[in-house]
């Protein structure tokens, strides 16, 4: 592996679910298609990041909260900050509080992640129905920069609990989440990808990884695919091609979308495409981006599949 930035090892749990003080840069990430008891589908996504300030000369945290709603077309994200000093953050304790943003993991309950920001707040319970899956095979992938980091998900999580929108509160009858999580000292130029998590319906996971250069080259990629039964299939190699364009609300990106998927190593064929536009994430401490929940249709092999995805697109800013 070129530039190897962590300490090759094998991961460890539940200690690699909490901090790694020795990496720079590392975030806890969860997206999820949600279905309240009123039968209302939405989207959301819950984001704890660490990083080095040079500033501060000490980790900040930011949290982010945003939820997708299909019905209306609506996209209401926040980014709360919370700089230094920062208490009762230590190696390897799955516990994390950050003004009012939590995550915590324990054996029994699995991963309890809140978030009250404003108009949106989210107090939800999320336990795994399929195995952890290392990215990589070992739980190590190569960044855009050529340099290394920890990533692993479950893509799998069963969500109970309640959210909030417009200060309005839904109980949920049904959800399945994502949960991401990568740390390393990997640089700015390490995060200009494509990235798409597909959740089919049987329980499948698929997660596809492109990254790109400053010129917008792809220099690397990877995937890691994970049947409802049988093991889990790594591979490099796969095809994205965008069908359209969309350009933000406020003119900052231009984004490529309708994406069709084929990963030739499955013989799997996919078509997705957001639920709406407008999921743009702008004006704030990190980058424009876009992240968003998507259909998926296709086939792998003959056998024809559907689902749900999530996708977030960096390094597409108009200027």
């Amino acid at each position: 592996m070129n530039g190897c930035s962590v300490q090759e090892r094998p991961l460890d749990f539940p200690y690699d679910h909490g901090p790694h003080l020795d990496s720079l840069v590392e975030w806890w990430y969860f997206t999820g298609e949600i279905v309240t008891s009123e039968g209302q589908t939405l989207g959301f996504e819950f984001t704890i990041f660490r990083g080095w300030d040079c500033t501060y000369l000490d980790f900040i945290y930011l949290g982010h909260l945003a939820i997708s709603n299909p019905m209306t077309a609506e996209h209401t994200f926040v980014e709360v900050k919370t700089t230094p000093p920062v208490a009762g953050i230590e190696e390897g304790i799955p516990e994390i509080k950050i003004s009012n943003f939590s995550y915590v993991f324990s054996e029994t309950k699995g991963f309890i992640i809140k978030a009250d920001a404003g108009n949106m707040a989210v107090d939800l319970t999320l336990s795994p129905s399929t195995d952890v899956l290392p990215h990589g095979e070992e739980g190590i992938i190569e960044m855009g920069d050529g340099m290394s980091c920890y990533y692993y998900s479950f893509t799998n999580l069963q969500t109970a609990g309640k959210i909030s929108i417009n200060n309005s509160e839904h109980s949920l009858s049904s959800g399945r989440t994502w949960m991401d999580h990568q740390w390393g000292t990997f640089t700015p130029y390490g995060v200009i990808w494509d990235w798409f998590s597909l959740r089919l319906e049987d329980g499948s996971g698929l997660m596809l990884f492109q990254f790109r250069d400053s010129s917008d080259h792809v220099v690397r990629s990877n995937w890691s695919y994970q049947p409802h039964t049988g093991s889990v299939t790594y591979g490099e190699e796969f095809s994205l091609r965008a069908t359209r364009t969309y350009e933000d609300e406020k003119g900052n990106c231009t984004y490529p979308i309708d994406w069709i998927v084929e990963v030739a190593d499955i013989d799997a064929h996919f078509q997705v495409e957001p639920l709406f536009d407008e999921q743009s994430i702008y004006d704030v401490t990190t980058p424009n981006y876009w992240e968003g929940l998507c259909s998926v249709e296709g086939t792998i092999g003959d056998t024809p599949v559907r689902g749900s995805a999530y996708v977030e697109l960096t390094g597409y800013e108009n200027w």
